[in-house]
């Protein structure tokens, strides 16, 4: 499994010029990845149901990850995490062929693709296990320009869950859960 990761680390170029290193989340990154969660809004945490932001409990992350079922990029600029993409999966099932996504992007790295080039990390890496679906769980009203990002890369709006989240005040959002289905056939062309 680890050979889907022989072309990490490497450096991307964001919109606006800056070079940023995509790399694979290693143990003792805690306190990097602590520090980018702090730089997001109290409402960001919340729907991304990340409460805790210690440095420990996000060690752990590294610690027990395994690349069967969980890999976790992260973005670093100057020794700072930007950006932290996780691709999770089953291990059997009828669910086993499916990945899920999730992205975080520091405030001042947005609008600049940023969380384009870890989606499209995050993409190869799914094709190179051999999933056939990717799922994004995306929240409307709150992520809409993420929504008709995503879309522009074969995402699409499978299902909507009315009232299905609460903001810390209480208030109902409705849930996006937008799907790509992975076209093999793009990987094996690329590798030959």
């Amino acid at each position: 499994m680890s050979n889907i990761l022989k072309d990490y680390p490497k450096e991307i170029i964001l919109k606006d010029g800056t070079g940023v290193t995509i790399r694979t989340f290693q143990e003792g990154d805690g306190d990097l990845l602590s520090r980018m969660l702090n730089r997001l809004s109290l409402d960001e945490r919340w729907f991304l149901g990340q409460g805790s932001t210690d440095p420990g409990s996000m060690n752990d992350r590294a610690v027990n990850i395994d690349l069967n079922r969980a890999i976790s990029l992260v973005a670093v600029l100057e020794g700072s995490i930007i950006s932290l993409a996780t691709l999770t999966g089953k291990y059997h099932g009828a669910g086993s062929h499916i990945g899920k996504v999730r992205i975080s992007v520091d405030p001042s790295f947005r609008e600049k693709h940023l969380g384009t080039w870890m989606l499209l990390a995050l993409i190869n890496l799914a094709i190179s296990m051999g999933l056939e679906i990717l799922v994004m769980e995306l929240v409307e009203g709150r992520d809409s320009s993420v929504i008709q990002g995503v879309k522009k890369l074969g995402f699409l709006k499978e299902a909507v869950l009315k009232g299905y989240l609460k903001d810390r005040d209480g208030n109902h959002y409705d849930l996006a859960i937008t799907i790509k289905h992975l076209n093999r056939l793009w990987d094996q062309n690329q590798s030959s």
